[in-house]
C-alpha cells in the first residue's frame, strides 16, 4: 500500500499504529455495535442504515429445506459472492474501551510493543 513504500514491517506498523490509537480506542464500540450489537438488526440496524440484503443474515433461511436445485444454488451462490452477516453477540450498546492504564509502544526493530 502507498504510504508503506513497498517494506511490509512499515505497513504492519502504521497499521497496529492506527489500530491501538486513541481514536479507535474512543470509538470502537460502534463498530461493535454494528457489526455484533444491537445495531445490526431491527430498528436500531434501519436507524443506523445498517441494514443488508436478508440472505446475508444468520438464520434467514433453512437451506436445507429448498427443494428446487436451481433455487437452492442461486442462494449458494449468493452467499458465497457477497457473504453472511456475523453472529449477533450483544443486544444491548456495547460499553467504550477503558483508557489504559499502560501506554503502549511499538519497537520498530523488534516489531513487539513494549509497555
Amino acid at each position: 500500500p502507498r504510504g508503506a513504500n513497498n517494506a511490509p514491517r512499515r505497513f504492519v506498523r502504521i497499521m497496529r499504529e492506527a489500530l491501538e490509537s486513541e481514536y479507535v480506542s474512543q470509538n470502537l464500540h460502534h463498530w461493535i455495535d454494528l457489526i455484533f450489537g444491537f445495531k445490526q438488526q431491527g430498528k436500531a440496524a434501519v436507524e443506523a442504515q445498517n441494514v443488508f440484503y436478508y440472505l446475508t443474515y444468520e438464520d434467514a433461511i433453512d437451506i436445507n429445506s429448498i427443494t428446487d436445485p436451481v433455487d437452492k444454488m442461486s442462494i449458494i451462490a449468493q452467499i458465497n459472492n457477497f457473504g453472511q452477516t456475523p453472529h449477533q453477540i450483544f443486544r444491548r450498546a456495547h460499553p467504550p474501551r477503558r483508557a489504559s492504564k499502560v501506554s503502549m509502544t511499538i519497537s520498530t526493530h523488534a516489531n513487539i510493543l513494549i509497555p
